[in-house]
């Protein structure tokens, strides 16, 4: 398995999967504008010439914010989305960057389990944050109840190289 950078060329093996790999998938659009972006940063998983996982996160000044890793189904744990988180961290100790943060739903306990393993801790939590049921398709109708799903936030201090 390779941790590399994502490229345009990336789509066709993702989008194979994307729509599955979550309840509530973020629209490949947003993650092909997102790479265009300077303080984006969106790194893949690749194994036998294809994409199995995806991680976008922002780097600005000091902070690196992890926004979304999703793996594909058929690829789940197998340590797709542990090695992107390694590469994540990694990439943030060589930018210098001094926490990492993060948002979960509470209900993801097995991304839940995968942060605490890597040293991440609990450091607050939104109630209501998420849309109880959200669409995956923006052609359907979105929820209208005000009651939602709470987010776990989750921050982890970078060990400084030397």
């Amino acid at each position: 398995m390779t941790i590399r950078a994502f490229s345009l060329t990336d789509i066709e093996s993702i989008a194979g999967w994307w729509d599955a790999s979550s309840s509530q998938p973020w629209s490949l659009k947003v993650i092909i504008e997102a790479a265009k972006k300077d303080h984006y940063h969106v790194l893949v998983s690749e194994q036998d010439s294809e994409v199995n996982g995806v991680c976008l996160f922002t780097l600005v000044a000091d902070e690196c914010n992890l926004l979304y890793i999703a793996v594909a189904p058929k690829n789940r744990k197998q340590g797709v989305a542990k090695q992107l988180l390694a590469a994540l961290i990694g990439e943030s100790q060589q930018q210098r960057i001094s926490r990492v943060y993060l948002e979960v739903r509470e209900s993801n306990r097995a991304a839940i389990a995968l942060y605490q393993s890597n040293g991440f801790s609990q450091s607050g939590e939104r109630k209501n944050y998420y849309s109880a049921i959200e669409s995956v398709s923006d052609t359907l109708p979105k929820n209208t109840s005000s009651q939602g799903e709470t987010a776990l936030l989750f921050d982890l201090l970078i060990k400084k190289l030397d």
